[in-house]
């Protein structure tokens, strides 16, 4: 007493802390006391309290910063787009999303060259970082963030199997950064664990110790 009950969720984990106590300010005492200790514990990983999503951590930052942030999606399909214009008032800091979804268009309006985007069915590390920095620069952005990726049930290469899912992040002074995962499941379960993961990348990015970039 008190007690820490993890549970997971969609690339997340949750915990809650309960106390018993006949008196109320004596159990949110020792909540408050193993709240602290799990922080300190964990540090950047806690992004939200209480119904604080990763979406909202995220506008909270940007908006404070001043920053602007647009987005290509691939394989996710427009979720990422869906969960940040889902924040109130992310319109301060969200410039513009787009589903860039055929290897046509990530070339006709993306710039992306054709050589990169037909290798390896345009899942690879040059398309998320070209996806990223042309989005940037398209919407006139600090950041620019993308994703690609099989998820699945067909497609896939001998080298990038279904499940895997490159995400790239463009920043106009720090260059751009990709991250590669691989999920297993569905196709619904690896979409939303792409996003969710380059919702991370991003977010990891912005609290980066000694990083307050504009």
């Amino acid at each position: 007493n008190p007690t820490v009950a993890p549970y997971a969720d969609s690339g997340q984990v949750r915990l809650r802390i309960a106390a018993q106590s006949a008196d109320k300010n004596e159990a949110l005492s020792r909540i408050s006391g193993v709240e602290k200790e799990v922080r300190r514990r964990l540090g950047h990983h806690v992004y939200g309290k209480n119904e604080e999503t990763l979406e909202m951590a995220i506008g909270r930052l940007l908006a404070r910063r001043g920053l602007t942030l647009a987005v290509a999606e691939s394989v996710t399909g427009g979720l990422i787009c869906h969960r940040i214009t889902g924040v109130p008032g992310s319109s301060k800091y969200f410039k513009m999303g787009m589903v860039a979804y055929h290897p046509e268009v990530k070339i006709s309006t993306l710039g992306l060259p054709p050589g990169v985007v037909h290798r390896e069915g345009s899942v690879n590390e040059e398309v998320a970082s070209g996806m990223a920095e042309s989005v940037r620069l398209l919407a006139g952005a600090t950041l620019g963030l993308a994703t690609t990726g099989f998820a699945g049930p067909d497609g896939g290469t001998c080298n990038e199997p279904v499940g895997a899912v490159y995400m790239g992040l463009s920043h106009k002074k720090a260059g751009t950064i990709t991250e590669k995962a691989i999920f297993s499941g569905s196709r619904d379960r690896i979409k939303v664990f792409a996003a969710q993961r380059a919702l991370y990348l991003l977010y990891h990015f912005l609290i980066e110790p000694g990083k307050n970039r504009g």
